[in-house]
């Protein structure tokens, strides 16, 4: 994982480790969302940007505080924008 527990639960403003498990799942799934996002896997880059890291704290805080009413595509179109910039032109 890119982004540590600890990282997404600083971000979110959490203390407890009541949902390290969820928060865990929800930095898995960011992560494949923004690699599906840049057309490319994060291991295959050769830095990783200060904005792909941003992308995936925001989906994972995005995830978390809209568990019941997410609107995925809201979500792929705020992540495409941010990720704009290393986003792969072909497959």
């Amino acid at each position: 994982m890119l982004i540590t527990i600890e990282e997404a639960k600083l971000f979110l403003r959490l203390d407890s480790s009541d949902e390290d498990t969820l928060i865990e799942s929800l930095i898995l799934t960011s992560e494949s969302i923004c690699e599906d996002i840049i057309r490319t896997t994060i291991t295959e880059l050769d830095s990783v940007p200060e904005t792909l890291k941003t992308a995936i704290l925001y989906a994972v805080t995005y995830l978390y505080e809209n568990r019941e009413t997410a609107n995925h595509a809201d979500l792929i179109k705020t992540l495409t924008a941010l990720l704009f910039g290393i986003r792969r032109e072909i497959f």
